[in-house]
């Protein structure tokens, strides 16, 4: 089976023709990211999903990625559930536990040593609010009693719920609890090791990952036929998103150059065993649809012919 892609705006405003762009194009999902208090502008993703489940009718729909520690587990659970049944079964949950910046758990008032704990029981919630079921939940951080939500959502079992991050606590997260391991700003390599790792923790919990299991990716893509432009570019874009110095890191987190180049970037990572791609790409918003017509047709089928490598 052929890797997927979709397209992350990152959190950035996309007019409705933008992001309709994305499924004419002939990608897989449309994406966003968040954070709540930031030191840039940046939209808070549910709100985000619901404009792109109505401008869309095909392709999936999902953060990347959800900061679940600073939400109550009920209220993520209704606001998906919603989003699934309005979208016609297309809504995909990724979830991360952020950190990177302290000030946004205080605004929230969620002490960030605990983000870990929180998104673990948030996770077994939310499964069992969407199993329709009556239950009870009796935590470290949430107790709950004789509680149940409706509706539920579309997709049969619930939605696919992704887990994020870089270290050992999310993928171990992601083997026991998640349907997918989505990693970003890793190497093909690493991308290689922690799915190796994911697998094997998963055993150590005592479950078998199915066949469908996603084995996911987080990727900037800077498109552009002179090297250097693209490169400068996307220097400072991701200085800009992460409010740090990229001018030394931009090789190991960014495909840039023209397309040639980008499909080389990428490859290995369809060779290290990822199965979906989530592309955020670098370019000026005037650009923006002339960007993604020339990824879609000269970049992704040449990725799209390959066969991801079986996680061993």
């Amino acid at each position: 089976m052929a890797a997927t892609f979709g397209v992350t705006c990152g959190g950035d405003l996309w007019p409705a023709d933008d992001i309709r762009a994305v499924e004419e194009l002939g990608y897989d999902g449309f994406f966003t990211g968040e954070h709540i208090v930031y030191h840039r502008p940046i939209l808070e993703a549910v709100t985000t999903l619901a404009f792109a489940a109505a401008v869309t009718s095909r392709i999936r729909i999902g953060p990347a990625t959800l900061l679940l520690p600073l939400r109550h587990p009920t209220i993520v659970a209704k606001e998906f559930s919603c989003l699934d049944v309005l979208s016609g079964g297309r809504v995909v949950l990724t979830v991360g536990v952020g950190g990177d910046y302290p000030r946004e758990f205080e605004s929230c008032g969620v002490p960030l040593r605990d983000r870990g704990r929180r998104a673990t029981e948030a996770l077994e919630i939310i499964r069992k609010y969407w199993s329709g079921e009556r239950f009870d939940h009796a935590g470290e951080i949430f107790r709950l009693r004789d509680v149940d939500m409706l509706p539920t959502p579309v997709q049969p079992g619930g939605i696919p719920i992704w887990v994020s991050g870089r270290r050992e606590g999310p993928m171990r997260r992601a083997a026991r609890l998640g349907d997918g391991w989505h990693p970003y700003m890793y190497t093909p390599e690493r991308c290689r090791i922690s799915f190796q790792q994911v697998k094997e923790y998963a055993a150590q919990a005592g479950r078998t990952l199915p066949g469908d299991y996603v084995w996911a990716v987080f990727v900037y893509t800077a498109l552009d036929d002179d090297p250097a432009e693209a490169r400068r570019r996307a220097v400072h874009e991701m200085s800009y998103r992460y409010d740090q110095d990229f001018g030394e890191l931009v090789e190991k987190y960014c495909a840039y150059g023209p397309p040639g180049r980008l499909i080389d970037y990428l490859a290995p990572y369809v060779e290290a065993g990822v199965n979906t791609f989530i592309l955020a790409p670098v370019m000026p918003p005037e650009h923006r649809r002339r960007h993604l017509e020339r990824l879609a047709a000269e970049v992704l089928p040449a990725l799209r012919d390959m066969e991801p490598a079986a996680v061993a």
